[in-house]
Protein backbone atom coordinates (compact mmCIF):
# COMPACT_ATOMS: atom_id res chain seq x y z
CA UNK A 1 0.00 0.00 0.00
CA UNK A 2 1.34 3.44 -0.92
CA UNK A 3 2.01 5.76 1.99
CA UNK A 4 -0.12 8.91 1.99
CA UNK A 5 1.79 12.16 2.37
CA UNK A 6 -1.20 14.48 2.34
CA UNK A 7 -3.89 15.48 4.81
CA UNK A 8 -7.64 15.96 4.63
CA UNK A 9 -6.95 19.71 4.50
CA UNK A 10 -4.84 19.18 1.37
CA UNK A 11 -7.71 17.26 -0.23
CA UNK A 12 -10.20 19.98 0.72
CA UNK A 13 -7.93 22.67 -0.74
CA UNK A 14 -7.47 20.67 -3.96
CA UNK A 15 -11.24 20.30 -4.31
CA UNK A 16 -11.66 24.02 -3.66
CA UNK A 17 -9.00 24.73 -6.33
CA UNK A 18 -10.96 22.60 -8.80
CA UNK A 19 -14.45 23.89 -8.05
CA UNK A 20 -13.89 27.56 -7.22
CA UNK A 21 -10.52 28.55 -8.65
CA UNK A 22 -10.97 26.89 -12.03
CA UNK A 23 -7.96 24.57 -11.93
CA UNK A 24 -8.18 21.17 -13.57
CA UNK A 25 -8.11 18.12 -11.33
CA UNK A 26 -4.59 17.35 -12.55
CA UNK A 27 -3.33 20.86 -11.78
CA UNK A 28 -4.95 20.86 -8.33
CA UNK A 29 -3.51 17.41 -7.62
CA UNK A 30 0.02 18.50 -8.50
CA UNK A 31 -0.31 21.80 -6.61
CA UNK A 32 -1.53 20.14 -3.37
CA UNK A 33 0.32 16.80 -3.59
CA UNK A 34 -2.92 14.79 -3.65
CA UNK A 35 -3.57 11.93 -6.10
CA UNK A 36 -5.85 13.00 -8.95
CA UNK A 37 -8.10 9.98 -8.47
CA UNK A 38 -8.72 11.03 -4.84
CA UNK A 39 -9.97 14.42 -6.01
CA UNK A 40 -12.09 12.75 -8.69
CA UNK A 41 -13.65 10.31 -6.18
CA UNK A 42 -14.45 13.06 -3.70
CA UNK A 43 -16.00 15.26 -6.38
CA UNK A 44 -18.24 12.35 -7.38
CA UNK A 45 -19.51 12.14 -3.78
CA UNK A 46 -17.53 9.26 -2.33
CA UNK A 47 -16.57 9.48 1.34
CA UNK A 48 -13.03 9.74 2.66
CA UNK A 49 -11.21 6.64 3.86
CA UNK A 50 -11.80 7.59 7.51
CA UNK A 51 -15.53 8.00 6.90
CA UNK A 52 -15.73 4.65 5.11
CA UNK A 53 -13.79 2.80 7.80
CA UNK A 54 -15.88 4.36 10.57
CA UNK A 55 -18.91 2.32 9.48
CA UNK A 56 -17.00 -0.88 10.35
CA UNK A 57 -15.73 0.23 13.76
CA UNK A 58 -17.12 -1.40 16.89
CA UNK A 59 -17.90 1.81 18.77
CA UNK A 60 -19.21 5.02 17.20
CA UNK A 61 -17.13 8.18 16.98
CA UNK A 62 -19.17 9.90 19.72
CA UNK A 63 -18.36 7.10 22.16
CA UNK A 64 -14.71 7.19 21.14
CA UNK A 65 -14.60 10.92 21.92
CA UNK A 66 -16.16 10.28 25.34
CA UNK A 67 -13.63 7.52 25.94
CA UNK A 68 -10.75 9.84 25.00
CA UNK A 69 -12.00 12.50 27.45
CA UNK A 70 -12.24 9.85 30.18
CA UNK A 71 -8.68 8.59 29.53
CA UNK A 72 -7.28 12.14 29.54
CA UNK A 73 -9.18 13.01 32.72
CA UNK A 74 -7.93 9.86 34.44
CA UNK A 75 -4.38 10.73 33.36
CA UNK A 76 -4.66 14.26 34.73
CA UNK A 77 -5.76 12.79 38.07
CA UNK A 78 -2.74 10.47 38.08
CA UNK A 79 -4.69 7.30 37.31
CA UNK A 80 -4.12 6.78 33.59
CA UNK A 81 -5.67 3.46 32.52
CA UNK A 82 -3.43 0.72 31.19
CA UNK A 83 -4.08 -0.88 27.81
CA UNK A 84 -5.76 -3.83 29.51
CA UNK A 85 -7.98 -1.52 31.61
CA UNK A 86 -8.98 0.43 28.50
CA UNK A 87 -9.79 -2.81 26.69
CA UNK A 88 -11.85 -4.09 29.65
CA UNK A 89 -13.76 -0.80 29.83
CA UNK A 90 -14.63 -0.86 26.12
CA UNK A 91 -15.60 -4.54 26.22
CA UNK A 92 -17.93 -3.78 29.16
CA UNK A 93 -19.53 -0.95 27.16
CA UNK A 94 -19.99 -3.25 24.17
CA UNK A 95 -21.52 -5.98 26.35
CA UNK A 96 -24.04 -3.48 27.72
CA UNK A 97 -25.00 -2.79 24.10
CA UNK A 98 -25.46 -6.50 23.40
CA UNK A 99 -22.16 -6.98 21.52
CA UNK A 100 -20.40 -9.92 23.19
CA UNK A 101 -17.63 -10.44 20.62
CA UNK A 102 -14.14 -9.74 22.02
CA UNK A 103 -12.10 -6.86 20.65
CA UNK A 104 -9.33 -7.61 18.17
CA UNK A 105 -5.80 -8.38 19.31
CA UNK A 106 -4.46 -4.94 18.32
CA UNK A 107 -7.58 -2.85 19.05
CA UNK A 108 -5.99 -0.82 21.87
CA UNK A 109 -2.82 -0.08 19.91
CA UNK A 110 -4.83 1.07 16.88
CA UNK A 111 -7.18 3.12 19.06
CA UNK A 112 -4.22 5.02 20.53
CA UNK A 113 -2.69 5.44 17.05
CA UNK A 114 -6.00 6.72 15.66
CA UNK A 115 -6.22 9.49 18.28
CA UNK A 116 -3.16 11.76 18.43
CA UNK A 117 -4.25 13.23 21.79
CA UNK A 118 -3.46 9.87 23.36
CA UNK A 119 -0.10 8.23 23.74
CA UNK A 120 1.24 5.18 25.50
CA UNK A 121 3.33 6.08 28.52
CA UNK A 122 5.20 4.08 31.09
CA UNK A 123 3.37 4.25 34.41
CA UNK A 124 5.04 5.49 37.57
CA UNK A 125 4.39 4.13 41.01
CA UNK A 126 2.66 6.54 43.35
CA UNK A 127 3.87 6.94 46.90
CA UNK A 128 1.73 5.23 49.50
CA UNK A 129 1.68 8.46 51.53
CA UNK A 130 -0.05 10.22 48.65
CA UNK A 131 -2.87 7.69 48.66
CA UNK A 132 -3.09 7.52 52.44
CA UNK A 133 -3.22 11.32 52.70
CA UNK A 134 -6.24 11.57 50.43
CA UNK A 135 -8.98 11.31 53.04
CA UNK A 136 -12.32 13.09 53.34
CA UNK A 137 -10.92 15.02 56.32
CA UNK A 138 -7.89 16.22 54.31
CA UNK A 139 -10.05 17.22 51.36
CA UNK A 140 -12.49 19.13 53.57
CA UNK A 141 -9.59 20.89 55.29
CA UNK A 142 -8.18 21.95 51.91
CA UNK A 143 -11.47 23.43 50.72
CA UNK A 144 -12.25 25.10 54.07
CA UNK A 145 -9.15 27.29 53.82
Amino acid sequence: MVRRNYTEDDVAEAIFDTTDRGLSQNEAAQKRGVPQWTISRRLSGQASRNERIQAHQRIPKSQEETLIRWVLRQESLGYAPSHSQLRACVEAILQQQGDNKPLGKHWTTRFVKRHPKLSTKIGKRQEAARFDGFTPKAVNWYFDI
